[in-house]
């Protein structure tokens, strides 16, 4: 009678090791596969972080051009009123200058605001990226806790079964 109990517990026991080996083998990939995701993730975030400077200079560069070519219209109205004899110095034409100046320098404040905005844009989305990352990292323990833990439970079992033959 001794001898059934002893094979059935034996075939549990081989059971269980094949099943654990198994699903070592599942956890092994499946952190692989966890790694992978995450390092992708964080080249993703890098690269809208990369792309947000990028947009954030582009902004200045435009906002600085936008000035300058403000500047330049300024000089050539002075040149202009000059050369058909007009005093460059009274008050009228020094507020249209100005002008000139302060809608160039309207328009680039404008542009640099909308090219911060796509920077910020590309700031959350990198954001998201570490944040999936994140919770896909915590699913992953998650799972691997639970699985663990149905594991030595049915490891339990299987001990329980190999004292009770005796």
């Amino acid at each position: 009678m001794c001898v059934p109990t002893v094979i059935n517990t034996a075939l549990q026991v081989g059971s269980s090791i094949f099943g654990v080996t198994n699903e070592l083998t599942n956890l092994y990939q499946d952190a692989k596969t966890q790694e992978y995701q995450t390092q992708v993730a964080i080249a993703n975030a890098k690269n809208s972080i990369n792309e947000s400077r990028y947009q954030q200079q582009k902004g200045i560069e435009e906002a600085r051009k936008q000035k300058l070519e403000g500047k330049k219209q300024a000089n050539e109205q002075i040149a202009k009123a000059s050369a058909m004899g007009f005093d460059v110095n009274s008050d009228t034409n020094l507020m249209n200058f100005q002008d000139t100046l302060d809608y160039a320098d309207s328009e680039a404040q404008e542009t640099q605001k909308s090219y911060d905005l796509i920077s910020k844009q590309y700031l959350d989305k990198a954001n998201e990226y570490l944040n999936n990352a994140n919770l896909d990292t915590s699913y992953y323990n998650a799972n691997l806790y639970s699985k663990a833990i149905n594991y030595l439970g049915s490891t339990n079992k299987v001990a329980s079964n190999w004292y009770k033959g005796d």
